[in-house]
């Protein structure tokens, strides 16, 4: 029997960035917010997505635990850096703005496949091939937003480093309020 949607948990996977990303992140927002037309994200929940499994049952959770257990058993902590922003499709009809994030040795990269790996037996693999980035918003229309473009485009990233040390398994709620993100599952990278 098929389980109501009402009692599934809309869950994604997850780096969650530390202190100093986000208030970066604010102040960026901040800045780009005197122009308009765009939903921002809460700081707070911005993060690094893996993979968006949606709706799940909620005697899955322990399942989808024990895959990213695999998936990170020879993971270890690694660094990620701040590398430019960009749009989706583009900055000539944006949709969503970002952050981009990038490692040099590899890591998030295996790190990807073996989640996608571990979850593509119980879900869909991704659709698109996978782009690190940290959405700072989304607009419902790709026209009238020149401004907000043209001020991220010149926008310099400073030199942000950060140290990934686990995967969350995410619960998110969506309110009229916005996002609310609970942490269902941590999973530590190998020390």
């Amino acid at each position: 029997m098929e389980q109501d949607a009402a009692t599934k948990i809309r869950t994604f996977i997850c780096i969650a960035l530390p202190d100093a990303v986000t208030d970066y992140l604010a102040a960026l927002q901040d800045k780009l917010k005197r122009f308009g037309g765009v939903r921002w994200v809460a700081p707070e929940n911005i993060h690094l997505t893996l993979k968006f499994l949606g709706d799940v049952a909620p005697d899955k959770i322990d399942a989808i635990t024990s895959s990213l257990r695999t998936a990170c058993a020879d993971i270890v902590p690694f660094t990620l850096s701040l590398t430019g922003t960009g749009a989706f499709p583009n900055f000539h009809r944006p949709r969503v703005f970002w952050v981009g994030v990038e490692e040099e040795g590899g890591m998030l990269l295996r790190l990807y496949h073996r989640v996608e790996e571990e979850l593509g037996r119980q879900f869909a693999e991704q659709e698109r091939p996978f782009s690190p980035h940290l959405t700072l918003g989304r607009s419902k229309f790709d026209h009238g937003l020149q401004e907000v473009s043209a001020a991220l485009q010149q926008e310099k990233c400073p030199p942000l480093n950060f140290v990934a040390r686990e995967l969350i398994a995410m619960q998110s709620e969506l309110l009229p309020q916005g996002a609310l993100y609970t942490p269902l599952a941590i999973v530590p990278f190998k020390m």
